[in-house]
């Protein structure tokens, strides 16, 4: 059985930092033992860490464009009875 390994966050420390890299944040995917980045790896300024939010399965606009693209419509409802057609 594999196990599952989390995805890290690592930002800058620093909020005036104006490295891409650290300042959007880099998401590493790491195993519990490893040891967590300490340095921004393109600037090298200290960046902390922090977990991603696990989010399972697929996003809802890529079931929308997929069901769209087969031809499939998706109805809002709007009241009782009544509903808008959203494609």
């Amino acid at each position: 059985m594999a196990s599952s390994m989390p995805v890290y966050l690592y930002k800058a420390k620093d909020k005036e930092c104006d490295c891409d890299c650290c300042k959007q944040g880099i998401e590493v995917i790491q195993r519990l033992d490893e040891a967590a980045f300490e340095k921004c790896p393109k600037c090298g300024r200290p960046v902390t860490k922090a977990v991603v939010p696990f989010s399972p399965g697929l996003s809802r606009t890529s079931l929308d464009d997929r069901a769209k693209e087969k031809g499939m419509h998706k109805f809002k409802r709007l009241c009782q009875g009544e509903y808008e057609k959203m494609f």
